[in-house]
C-alpha cells in the first residue's frame, strides 16, 4: 500500500478510498471501503482510455466476464460503472501479495506449496471455462496469495470462447513469458492456452523464473515460446512430468484443468499451505489493512478531496443500501480535479475569482493576502490545430520553427505563427529534436529537411558487423549525434535478436558505437545527455549512465523504485532521478552516488526542469518549488490556484517559471499556465485559453519555448505567450 496522492479523489462511486494499491496500463488501483464496511480494490480507468470506444467495449467485457465467474479462487466483482465518464470496477480485496511479489521477496515456493497453488488455480480455471471464458493473461502478477488459497484476478483481456471479434486485431495480446504458443503466434487461443500459462506460472513459483525467459527482448521470448522446449532444469522431479505435459506445443495434448487438478493434488500442502515467511508477511499485511481507520493521505484531510460520482444506487451485500455519491459543484469525474470547497480549504487566504470562459484570473497569494497577481498577457499569436488528439504532445522548437504534431505535422513560424509547411502523414510517427535537426521514426529513421518537411535519406540499414537494426526508440540528440534504442539481428531476419543503444552521426549514415543492453528491451522513454554522459532507463525503470566518448561504456545503474517510466533529467554535474517511487534523488554523473534526497510531503514529486543550478518542480502539493540543485534545499514554494501537471515539467525562461496545470471550473477543469517569478517565487499571472470549453477530460496543457516566447498547447489551440 502507498499513501493517496494529493490529486487522488476521496471517493469513487460509493467507496471511500484509503490507499493506493498500484498503477498499470489501464489505470490506478485503490484500496477502498463501502459504508457497510466491505473492503474492495477499485480499478479506475485512465481518462485517455475512457475516450477510446474500442477500449470501452473491452472494459465492459471485462466487467461482464468477471461477473460471470463464481469460484472460491477468483476475486468477485462487487460493483462497476463501465459507462460513466471515468469507468471503474470494484472487486473483493484479497488480503495478500501477488505471487510475483512473494517470490521476489521470499524466493521460490516449496513443492508442496506449488502443488496446492496449482490445484487451486486449476479449479479457478474450471470455473472460468465453465462460464464460457478464457482468461488469456494468467501470469504471476495476476495471482494473489491469501491464507485460504490463491485468487485469479484481472480479466482485462478475457474473451468468450465463441467470440473473438473485439480483441483479435492481428496482434499478440498477453504477457510474452507466460502465453501459449498459439497465442504467441497470433492464433486463436482457447482453454488449453490457459493450462499452458498456468504451468508457466507454476514453473515461476517453484524456480523463480519462467520456462521461456530470454535476455534478448520480447521477440526472442515469443520465438522461444513457439519453437523451443521449456527450461525445467530447476523444477523438482516430482513436478517436472506434470508441467511437461501442460507445456506441450500441441494444445490437444495438454491436460484439462480438471485433469491437472487431479495430478497436482497428491502431496499438496493443506490449510497452512504457504511457507512461514510468506504467511508471516501476509498476516502483517492483513492486520495493517484491517486496522486502517483513516485514509493514508499526507498533508490534508480526506474531506478536502474530490469524488468520482456514481451514476446509480447500489446495494452492498455487507451493509445497507447506499445512495449515490454525487459531486458537489465544481468537482468533475477526474482524479486531478479540485472542488471549489477543496480549493478554499487548501489555500487559506487564497481566493479565485473568475467568469466562465475568462482568459485571465485574479489571484491572491496565501502568504501575502494584499499582494494580487496581475492579469495574464494576451498571446502574441494563436494557431488552431486539427487532429483526433490535439495537444497530446508538446510542440517541438527547432531553429525558428514551432512543430505541432497531431494527425499531421504542422510547422509554423515561431515569431509570427504563420504556417510554413504541413506533413499530413505524421499521425503514427514519433519525433525528436536535437540541435538544428528534427528526427522522425516511423519504422524507418529519417532526418527531416526543415525547409519543407520532407524526409531525408533513411538511416543505415546494416551495421558494420552485418547485422540489421530495427529502430525502436529515439533517446537523445545533440548537434552532432543521435542516440537510438534498437533491436538488432541477422540481416536475413532469422535467428535471435538482441537490444542495445546505438550512437549515430547526425546525418544517420555513420555509426560511432553500439552497446548491447538486453535490459533495455522494453525501453520506450526518451533519455537525456549531461556533458559526455548518456542517461536512459532500463526495463525496471532504473537509470543507466553511459560514457558517450568511450564507446557507450556503462558507468553505473541506479535503482529508482519507480513503477512507471519517469523522464530522466540532468545537468552537467548531476542526474535527478526518482527514489522509492515518490521521492527525488540527485546523483553524481561520474559515479551515480547519491548526493541528496528529497521526499514529498504528499503524493509524489512531479517532473522537473533544471536551469542555472536550480530545479523547478512540484512536491506533491498544489504549488511549485525552487530547489537548490547542489544541496537539495528548498529555496521557495509558490502556492498555485489549482493543480500543477505532475507529469509535465515546468519551463523556466527569462526569469519566469511557467507551470502547466489546471484550475477549477464548474463545468470541468480548465487547462492553464501559471507564471511564477523565478527569483521571488511570487505568482505573476495565470493564463487560460478563452476558447477552451471544459468537458471533464483531456484537461492538459503542454509547454515549449524558444527562449523568447512560451508555446502553450491547450486543446486545439497553441498560444504564444511572452516569456519576459
Amino acid at each position: 500500500m502507498e499513501p493517496l496522492y494529493d490529486a487522488d479523489p476521496e471517493a469513487i462511486g460509493p467507496y471511500r478510498l484509503f490507499a493506493r494499491l498500484g498503477a498499470g496500463g489501464m489505470g490506478d488501483v485503490y484500496l477502498a471501503r463501502s459504508a457497510g464496511g466491505r473492503t474492495v480494490a477499485v480499478k479506475v480507468v485512465r481518462s485517455e482510455l475512457a475516450r477510446d470506444t474500442v477500449f470501452r467495449t473491452r472494459f465492459r467485457r471485462e466487467v461482464a466476464a468477471a461477473r460471470a465467474v463464481d469460484a472460491v479462487h477468483t476475486a468477485p466483482v462487487t460493483d462497476a460503472d463501465p459507462d460513466g465518464p471515468v469507468p471503474w470496477l470494484a472487486t473483493a480485496y484479497v488480503l495478500g501479495p501477488s505471487l510475483a511479489q512473494a517470490v521476489r521477496d521470499h524466493g521460490p515456493l516449496p513443492e508442496a506449496s506449488v502443488r496446492a497453488l496449482g490445484a487451486r488455480l486449476a479449479e479457478a480455471l474450471e470455473a472460468i471455462h465453465r462460464a464460457g471464458l478464457v482468461h488469456r493473461d494468467l501470469k504471476p502478477s495476476n495471482v494473489l496469495l491469501a491464507a485460504d488459497g490463491p485468487r485469479v484476478i484481472d480479466f482485462g483481456i478475457a474473451r468468450a470462447l465463441d467470440d473473438d471479434d473485439v480483441t483479435r486485431t492481428g496482434g499478440v495480446v498477453g504477457s510474452p513469458g507466460f502465453m501459449s504458443p498459439e497465442q504467441a503466434g497470433g492464433l486463436r487461443s482457447g482453454a488449453p492456452g490457459d493450462v499452458f500459462s498456468l504451468a508457466s506460472v507454476l514453473v515461476f513459483a517453484v524456480t523463480g523464473h519462467g520456462p521461456f525467459e530470454s535476455a534478448s527482448g520480447v521477440a526472442a521470448q515469443l520465438y522461444k515460446v513457439v519453437h523451443d522446449e521449456p527450461d525445467l532444469a530447476a523444477v523438482p522431479a516430482g513436478l517436472r512430468g506434470v508441467l511437461e505435459r501442460c507445456l506441450r506445443k500441441d494444445p490437444e495434448r495438454r491436460p484439462t484443468p480438471a485433469e491437472l487438478r487431479a495430478l497436482l493434488s497428491p502431496g499438496a500442502a493443506g490449510a497452512d499451505w504457504l511457507p512461514a515467511p510468506v504467511a508471516a508477511g501476509l498476516a502483517r499485511h492483513a492486520a495493517a489493512v484491517l486496522n486502517l481507520e483513516a485514509p493514508l493521505r499526507v498533508g490534508r484531510g480526506p474531506s478536502e478531496a474530490p469524488t468520482i460520482a456514481q451514476n446509480r444506487t447500489r446495494v452492498d451485500p455487507a451493509g445497507p443500501a447506499e445512495p449515490p455519491v454525487t459531486a458537489e459543484e465544481g468537482t468533475v469525474p477526474r482524479s486531478g480535479a479540485f472542488s471549489r470547497r477543496r480549493l478554499l480549504l487548501s489555500g487559506g487566504a487564497l481566493a479565485v475569482t473568475a467568469a466562465a470562459g475568462a482568459a485571465a484570473w485574479a489571484l491572491t497569494r496565501s502568504d501575502s493576502p494584499g499582494d494580487k497577481a496581475g492579469a495574464a498577457p494576451k498571446p502574441v499569436w494563436t494557431v488552431t490545430t486539427e487532429g483526433t488528439d490535439p495537444g497530446a504532445r508538446r510542440a517541438l522548437v527547432v531553429d525558428d520553427l514551432v512543430l505541432l504534431h497531431a494527425d499531421t505535422l504542422l510547422a509554423v513560424d515561431a515569431a509570427t505563427g504563420e504556417g510554413r509547411w504541413e506533413n499530413k502523414g505524421a499521425r503514427s510517427r514519433t519525433y525528436l529534436a536535437g540541435g538544428s535537426d528534427l528526427y522522425e521514426l516511423s519504422g524507418e529513421l529519417h532526418r527531416l529537411v526543415l525547409a519543407g518537411g520532407s524526409a531525408g535519406p533513411a538511416a543505415i540499414g546494416i551495421l558494420g558487423d552485418g547485422r540489421k537494426p530495427v529502430y525502436e526508440c529515439l533517446l537523445a540528440a545533440t548537434d552532432q549525434r543521435l542516440y537510438v534504442k534498437i533491436a538488432v539481428g541477422p540481416a536475413d531476419g532469422g535467428g535471435a535478436t538482441t537490444t542495445g543503444i546505438l550512437c549515430m552521426g547526425r546525418e544517420l549514415s555513420s555509426r560511432f558505437w553500439f552497446q548491447e543492453d538486453r535490459d533495455s528491451s522494453d525501453l520506450v522513454t526518451p533519455g537525456a545527455i549531461g556533458g559526455s554522459t548518456l542517461l536512459h532507463l532500463d526495463n525496471r525503470n532504473d537509470v543507466v549512465a553511459r560514457d558517450t566518448e568511450d564507446h557507450g561504456t556503462e558507468l553505473w545503474r541506479v535503482r529508482t523504485g519507480s513503477g512507471t517510466p519517469w523522464p530522466v533529467r540532468c545537468d552537467d554535474q548531476r542526474a535527478y532521478l526518482p527514489v522509492d517511487g515518490a521521492g527525488l534523488q540527485a546523483v553524481g554523473l561520474e559515479d551515480g552516488k547519491q548526493v541528496w534526497r528529497l521526499d514529498p510531503k504528499a503524493g509524489r514529486i512531479g517532473d522537473l526542469a533544471v536551469a542555472d543550478g536550480i530545479l523547478y518542480l512540484t512536491l506533491g502539493t498544489p504549488s511549485v518549488s525552487a530547489v537548490d540543485a547542489e544541496t537539495g534545499q528548498v529555496r521557495w514554494t509558490c502556492p498555485l490556484p489549482g493543480h500543477p501537471a505532475e507529469a509535465e515539467a515546468p519551463v523556466p525562461v527569462a526569469g519566469t517559471v511557467f507551470v502547466p496545470g489546471t484550475v477549477p471550473h464548474a463545468a470541468g477543469p480548465l487547462p492553464c499556465v501559471h507564471a511564477v517569478d523565478a527569483a521571488t517565487g511570487r505568482l505573476k499571472w495565470t493564463f487560460t485559453d478563452p476558447a477552451y470549453r471544459p468537458a471533464g477530460e483531456n484537461a492538459d496543457c503542454r509547454l515549449s519555448t524558444d527562449g523568447k516566447l512560451v508555446f502553450a498547447w491547450i486543446g486545439n489551440t497553441v498560444s504564444a505567450l511572452p516569456a519576459a
